[in-house]
C-alpha cells in the first residue's frame, strides 16, 4: 500500500502552496458564481437563444451561454478540484531540463504559435473576415496601389453609403473610399501583402509577441528563468491569443507592439526611450487611438512620480504630438489629396469629438453588466493558471513591486474607459478590448509565481509545476479545439454566403438585411470597385437609385429566404427600426419587375 501522499506509481504528491490554492478556490468560486448569475438573470423567455438566434440584449450574451458558460464551469471545477487535491511531482522531473533548455522551449512556443495562426486562418476561419478585418485588407489594398483613400468614379458616387455601409471616413461627395480606423495596422498588412500572403501578418505578429514576452520577462527578472518562462507559456497557451492571430483584427498588432513598448522602455536609456515613443506613435495608430496610451499613461505617470520629470514631460508632449497627430490624420491625408478645408473639416478634430461625444451620450449602467460577461469571455479564452497567478500576485502589486502598480493600472484603465465607451466589443473571440493587454496579465502572472515562491517549500512548488502542466495541457489540448470550433461554427454561413455572393452570375447583388444578424457583413467591394458583382445593402437606397441600377445592370437579391437557407443566425428586432425602409425599396424594385432571388442551390458545391 502507499501512503496518501504518494502516488501510484511512486511518485510524490502534494498540495500546491497556500496562496496559490486560496487564489484558485477564489477565482473558481467568483466564476462560477458570476456565470450562474448571468444565466439566470438571461434564461427568461425573452432572451432564450432559440433556434439560433441571438439574445435581444447583444451577442455577448449569446455567446456567454451558448459558448462560454460551460467552459467557465470546466474551468472553475478544475481549479477547485487542483486546489483541494494532491499533486504528484511528475511535473518537477520536466522542468530542469526545461530551464536547461530555455531557448528551445521558446523557439518551440514561437513555432507553435506561429503554426496555429497560419493552419487556423484556413482551417478554423477559411479566410471569412468580419467587417473590422475586411475593412483592413480593403485599406491595405488602398496602401498597397500607392494611395491613402480609393478614389470612386462619378458613376458610382451616388451609391457610396449602399457599397461601403459601416465605419466608413466620411468623404465629402462620394469621392472617395477609406475606413474610418486609422492607417497602421492597414500598413503592417500592405507590408506583408507586397512580399507574401497578408494573413500572414498576424501570426507573425503573435509569434513576435511571444518572443518579446520572454524579452521583457528577463529583463524584469534576470535571475528568475522560470518565471520568464511562465509567463511566455501563459501567453502562448491563450486561445484568445491564438484565435485571435487566425483573423486580422488589429488586436493581435496592439498586444505585440505594447510588449515592444515596454521592453524598450524598460531599457531605461536614451536609444530605449526614443525608440519607445516610435513604437507609440505606431501603436497609438493601429486603428483606434485610445487604446495604447491607455496601456502607457501609467509608466509616464511613474516617471513624473519618481521625480524624473524631464523624461516624463518628454514622453507628455511626445504622446500630446501623437494623439493630436492621429486626431488629424484623416484631414491631412483629404487635404493632401486636393480636398478643401472646408470639405475636409469633418474628418478631422471635430469629427473624432463627436464620435467621442457620442459614445459618451450612449452611457447607459447597463453597460457594467455587459462588462461582466466581457470578463467572463475574456478569462474562459485563457491559460486557467492565468487568473489565480495574476491575484497571487496582488503581494507584489501591493508592495510596489516592479511594474505591477503600471501593469495593473492599465487594466484598470482600459475597462473603466470600455465600460464608458464601448461596452458592447461586437464580435470577437474572448474579449478583444483587452487583447493588448494579455501580457500585462502574463507578466503580473510571473510576479505571481516569484512570489509564490519566496516561502513554499521544494515539494509544494513541485505540485505547481504540475498545475502549471495540467493547465496549460487543458488550454492547449481542451479549450483550444473547443474554442476554435466555437469560431468556426460561427464562421461558416457567413463564409457560404459571401462565396455564393462572389459567384453570383449578375452585375449587382443587393442585400436585403431584415431580420438577419450581421447583414452588413456581405456588403464588401473591392475598394477600387474591380470586382462583379457588385454589393449593395438595400438600406441605402432610394426609389430612384432602385430605378437606375435596375434600368442598367442585372440584379439578384439576397435576403431573409437565403440568409436561412445558409443558416444565418435570424433576428427581427436587429434591424427592425429601419426593415421598413427596405420594404419600400423591395416594392418599388418589384413594381419594375426588377431582380431574381439568388438561387442557393447553386451554390451547394461551395464547401469547406
Amino acid at each position: 500500500m502507499f501512503t496518501p501522499a504518494q502516488s501510484r506509481f511512486g511518485l510524490d504528491r502534494y498540495r500546491v502552496p497556500r496562496d496559490l490554492r486560496l487564489a484558485s478556490i477564489a477565482c473558481a468560486l467568483t466564476i462560477a458564481v458570476c456565470t450562474a448569475g448571468v444565466c439566470v438573470y438571461t434564461l427568461n423567455p425573452a432572451f432564450l437563444p432559440t433556434a439560433g438566434r441571438p439574445p435581444l440584449d447583444g451577442l455577448t450574451t449569446f455567446f456567454v451561454l451558448a459558448q462560454d458558460a460551460f467552459w467557465l464551469n470546466v474551468v472553475a471545477f478544475l481549479l477547485l478540484g487542483i486546489a483541494v487535491v494532491r499533486l504528484p511531482s511528475v511535473a518537477s522531473h520536466a522542468a530542469s531540463v526545461i530551464l536547461c533548455n530555455s531557448r528551445t522551449v521558446i523557439v518551440a512556443l514561437v513555432a507553435l504559435v506561429l503554426i496555429c495562426g497560419v493552419v487556423g486562418t484556413r482551417v478554423v476561419f477559411h479566410g471569412f473576415l468580419t467587417q473590422d478585418e475586411f475593412l483592413a485588407e480593403f485599406d491595405a489594398t488602398i496602401l498597397r496601389s500607392g494611395m491613402a483613400i480609393a478614389p470612386v468614379d462619378s458613376e458610382w458616387r451616388p451609391y457610396v453609403s449602399a457599397l461601403a455601409t459601416r465605419y466608413m471616413l466620411p468623404i465629402p461627395h462620394g469621392a472617395g473610399f477609406a475606413s474610418a480606423y486609422l492607417p497602421v495596422n492597414a500598413s503592417l498588412r500592405a507590408i506583408v501583402g507586397l512580399l507574401a500572403d497578408p494573413s500572414l501578418t498576424s501570426p507573425l505578429l503573435a509569434a513576435l509577441a511571444v518572443v518579446t514576452t520572454f524579452g521583457v520577462a528577463r529583463r524584469l527578472w534576470p535571475a528568475r528563468l522560470d518565471a520568464a518562462l511562465i509567463s511566455t507559456l501563459l501567453m502562448a497557451t491563450s486561445s484568445q491569443v491564438l484565435v485571435t492571430s487566425m483573423t486580422s483584427y488589429a488586436m493581435t498588432a496592439h498586444l505585440t507592439l505594447n510588449l515592444i513598448w515596454l521592453w524598450l522602455f524598460l531599457r531605461n536609456d536614451k536609444i530605449g526611450h526614443g525608440a519607445a515613443i516610435a513604437v507609440g506613435f505606431l501603436a497609438s495608430g493601429l486603428h483606434q487611438l485610445i487604446f495604447h496610451p491607455l496601456f502607457a499613461c501609467p509608466f509616464i505617470l511613474r516617471l513624473w512620480a519618481s521625480g524624473r520629470r524631464p523624461l516624463a514631460l518628454t514622453y507628455i508632449v511626445s504622446y500630446t504630438t501623437i494623439c493630436l497627430f492621429w486626431i488629424s490624420y484623416w484631414q491631412i491625408v483629404l487635404a493632401w489629396h486636393g480636398m478643401s478645408p472646408q470639405d475636409s473639416g469633418d474628418a478631422g478634430p471635430l469629427y473624432f469629438m463627436a464620435r467621442a461625444l457620442s459614445l459618451l451620450a450612449s452611457f447607459h449602467w447597463t453597460g457594467v453588466g455587459l462588462m461582466l460577461k466581457n470578463v467572463l469571455r475574456f478569462f474562459d479564452w485563457q491559460n486557467p493558471l492565468l487568473l489565480p497567478l495574476s491575484f497571487v500576485a496582488y503581494y507584489s502589486i501591493r508592495d510596489g513591486n516592479g511594474i505591477t502598480r503600471e501593469l495593473t493600472a492599465g487594466l484598470i484603465l482600459t475597462l473603466a474607459a470600455m465600460s464608458i465607451l464601448m461596452p458592447d466589443q461586437g464580435l470577437g473571440w474572448g474579449y478583444r478590448y483587452l487583447h493588448g493587454l494579455i501580457g500585462s496579465l502574463s507578466l503580473l502572472a510571473g510576479y505571481g509565481w516569484i512570489a509564490l515562491s519566496a516561502r513554499p517549500t521544494r515539494d509544494e512548488m513541485a505540485a505547481s509545476c504540475t498545475m502549471l502542466a495540467i493547465c496549460s495541457a487543458g488550454a492547449w489540448l481542451i479549450l483550444l479545439p473547443a474554442h476554435a470550433k466555437h469560431a468556426h461554427d460561427f464562421a461558416a454561413p457567413y463564409f457560404r454566403v459571401t462565396q455564393a455572393i462572389e459567384h453570383a452570375s449578375t452585375d449587382l447583388v443587393i442585400v436585403d438585411k431584415s431580420g438577419f444578424v450581421f447583414a452588413e457583413d456581405f456588403v464588401r467591394n473591392d475598394p477600387f470597385l474591380r470586382n462583379r458583382p457588385k454589393v449593395l445593402d438595400l438600406t441605402f437606397l432610394n426609389e430612384a437609385d432602385v430605378l437606375i441600377l435596375c434600368t442598367r445592370y442585372s440584379i439578384s437579391l439576397f435576403g431573409r429566404p437565403q440568409a436561412l437557407a445558409f443558416g444565418i443566425p435570424l433576428n427581427d428586432g436587429t434591424t427592425k427600426f429601419d426593415d421598413d425602409v427596405r420594404a419600400k425599396n423591395k416594392a418599388a424594385m418589384a413594381r419594375l419587375s426588377c431582380g431574381v432571388d439568388m438561387a442557393v442551390s447553386a451554390n451547394k458545391d461551395i464547401r469547406f
